[in-house]
């Protein structure tokens, strides 16, 4: 077992220290420094194996007490009157929902396909070697952050140690369910996504009871570490006997392409903007009367509405439990009403980053490029100006309807809660809603825009330009500072309504002028 473990940290350190040395190769200023014999150089990578230990080390324990830090002061800062019981009721939640998705035998990695399909070792050794691996990590990374929390906020050693082994128990558990459905299925089953946020947000809201003051009691804290210790029995039982994990990686990793699609994001991607065949067939009465390119961008939304609307509706519903939360709050507790009612006075710009983050552009693009662009921007018609701008504006459409339903999800929640702050001005309220529907429209053709006149993906959505990158970055940091002004609603609404008008009016006209020669393969 040791062996297996040194063999697959020298592979895994020697390949990133290799791929490190080859990418600075690339580098113009280094390509005559590095020279080919530094990967023959052993007593350099001992070096630097040894300071990647130290890296890995790091970084785990790192992001295990940063994981500990924002959960723990999360609860201080939202139940200050009771925050060691709802810390503990939110660890608790949060360990079942990893239960479900922090699972790490079914994952892709270059780590794996080297020891398992390139250096052939044994499948059966390095399955539970990895495995007691990982749980032992984990199961030091918890115990030095309770002991942390037990010295410098003195909680209850008792539930802290109830707190570790759960999460102990309930990881083998998840494993080995993980496992036991992908057998059945022959698929992991959080690409069901209907099923993935059906029940992530099911605990989510469990996790937020606290809020209405509901906790978990001690005795079913108790309940359920003996559930895991019983359930982990069997499910450990089942992964010992574990025969044929070769086979079942070698064929996750051929579905997923791993060394074809530079990483698994990619692959991740392309599946979520893949057609399936039962969205392929299209009811006639959808196109009856349509010709040219308003028939084109009629059968391309047709075929793909379930990818583009998949998101949108799961954060729709996301949003509409977050205000019923809200709701919730604000009719039981008086800060939160003088909190919600300052957001609405003085803050309304927090909805620019919200409508941001909401809005799925992005996606549209992607799924647009994948199943339609790659292939027609073969062609030099496909580029012409009125073609481009044509199919543009259609497209604009389809991707303001796609965004529809989380955005009418914010507009009618915040009047709701407005109508219960007793802040109701129905002139007011209009235009609210029509702010809302702009930044829609706004942030809809954005993503749009930078797509034609950057396109930055090649065949595998890998993104290509550096360009595109940077100005995704800078809407994220514009759109951050923008929702930190803090003035008056009124003002703040109709000076933004301008900027909106006036940036989607400049940007039709860029891409009549600019796409047909930026809109292209990479």
């Amino acid at each position: 077992m040791n062996s297996i473990l040194k063999k697959s940290f020298e592979i895994d350190t020697t390949y990133s220290i290799n791929s490190f040395f080859y990418i600075l190769r690339k580098i113009p200023i280094f390509k005559d420094l590095i020279t080919e014999d530094i990967y023959k150089s052993t007593s350099l990578k001992r070096k630097i194996r040894f300071f990647s230990f130290l890296y890995l080390l790091c970084k785990k324990i790192l992001l295990k007490l940063v994981y500990f830090l924002v959960l723990f002061y999360s609860c201080q800062s939202l139940f200050p009157k009771n925050n060691m019981n709802s810390f503990f009721h939110v660890y608790f939640i949060f360990t079942i929902i990893g239960f479900f998705i922090n699972n790490k035998l079914l994952n892709v990695s270059k780590k794996k396909y080297i020891c398992l399909l390139l250096f052939e070792m044994n499948d059966t050794s390095y399955l539970r070697t990895s495995f007691i691996w990982n749980q032992m990590t984990n199961l030091l990374l918890n115990g030095l952050c309770f002991f942390m929390i037990i010295k410098f906020y003195h909680y209850p050693i008792s539930y802290s140690l109830i707190a570790i082994f759960f999460s102990f128990f309930t990881r083998v558990i998840g494993e080995a369910l993980n496992y036991m459905y992908y057998q059945k299925y022959h698929y992991i089953w959080y690409s069901n996504t209907r099923l993935y946020f059906f029940i992530l947000g099911l605990l989510l809201s469990l996790s937020a009871l606290p809020l209405i003051h509901i906790e978990l009691p001690f005795f079913v804290y108790i309940i359920l570490i003996i559930l895991s210790i019983v359930g982990s029995i069997p499910s450990w039982i089942y992964l010992w006997k574990i025969k044929n994990y070769k086979a079942v990686y070698k064929k996750i990793n051929s579905q997923v392409k791993q060394m074809d699609s530079t990483n698994e994001k990619d692959y991740m991607k392309q599946m979520m903007v893949e057609v399936k065949a039962k969205d392929k067939k299209i009811s006639e009465k959808k196109i009856r009367g349509k010709k040219g390119y308003d028939l084109f961008n009629t059968i391309f939304f047709e075929r793909h509405k379930e990818i583009l609307l998949r998101s949108s509706r799961n954060y729709g519903i996301i949003l509409i439990i977050v205000y019923i939360g809200l709701l919730a709050m604000i009719t039981n507790d008086t800060k939160w009403f003088h909190n919600i009612h300052d957001l609405y006075e003085y803050h309304i710009a927090w909805f620019v980053f919200i409508m941001y983050f909401m809005n799925r552009g992005s996606i549209v693009t992607q799924a647009m490029f994948f199943n339609c662009d790659h292939a027609m921007l073969r062609y030099n018609f496909y580029r012409e100006p009125s073609t481009i701008l044509s199919l543009f504006k259609k497209r604009l459409m389809t991707t303001i309807k796609v965004n529809m339903f989380p955005t009418l999800v914010i507009a009618i929640g915040n009047i709701i809660l407005e109508i219960v702050l007793k802040d109701f001005k129905i002139s007011l309220m209009i235009i609210q809603i029509l702010w809302i529907i702009s930044l829609n429209v706004f942030f809809s053709t954005h993503y749009l825009i930078i797509y034609y006149l950057l396109q930055p993906y090649n065949k595998d959505l890998e993104i290509k330009k550096i360009s595109y990158s940077v100005i995704v970055l800078l809407t994220y940091f514009i759109s951050y500072q923008v929702s930190r002004i803090t003035t008056n609603t009124l003002l703040f609404l109709g000076i933004s309504m301008i900027i909106i008008i006036g940036y989607i009016t400049l940007s039709l006209r860029l891409v009549y002028k600019l796409a047909p020669s930026t809109f292209k393969l990479n």
